[in-house]
C-alpha cells in the first residue's frame, strides 16, 4: 500500500494574494489629504534622505531619515504616513495645493486654504479655479 504523494506544508486550496502597501514603510513621492474632516486638501511630500533645518531650509549633516513636507513646511513623517498613502498625485499638483494655501494667507485669511486645519465651508469660501 502506498501513500499519493502529498506535500504537508501546501495548502489545499488557491492562495488570495492582496496588492497592496506595507504601511510601516512609506514611500517616496507627492501626495495629498485633509488636516482635518470637512477641510481643504493639502499637499504632501514624502522622501529619504538628509533632514532640512526647519528655519533656513538647508540640509543637515544628520544620518539620512524619512523625512515629510506639508505644503511646503517640516512635517513629522508619524503625522501624514499612511494616511496619505491612498491619494498619490504628480509633483504639479502638489505645487498647485501649495500655492493655494500662499493664496489664502494672502487674498483671504479667513478662508480653510490659509489654515488648513479649519472646516471648509462651500457657502463662503473663496471658489479656486
Amino acid at each position: 500500500m502506498s501513500r499519493a504523494a502529498l506535500t504537508y506544508g501546501a495548502p489545499a486550496y488557491p492562495v488570495r494574494e492582496f496588492a497592496g502597501f506595507n504601511p510601516d514603510v512609506p514611500v517616496e513621492g507627492f501626495y495629498r489629504m485633509r488636516l482635518r474632516s470637512g477641510g481643504v486638501f493639502v499637499g504632501v511630500r514624502i522622501w529619504h534622505g538628509l533632514p532640512l533645518d526647519p528655519d533656513t531650509g538647508e540640509e543637515l549633516d544628520r544620518a539620512p531619515r524619512w523625512n515629510a513636507q506639508i505644503n511646503g513646511t517640516w512635517s513629522d513623517i508619524e503625522a501624514v504616513w499612511p494616511r496619505c498613502a491612498g491619494e498619490a498625485v504628480t509633483a504639479d499638483e502638489y505645487a498647485h495645493l501649495c500655492r493655494m494655501q500662499a493664496w489664502g494667507r494672502e487674498h483671504a485669511p479667513d478662508s480653510p486654504f490659509a489654515e488648513p486645519t479649519r472646516r471648509a465651508d462651500p457657502l463662503q469660501s473663496p471658489i479656486l479655479f
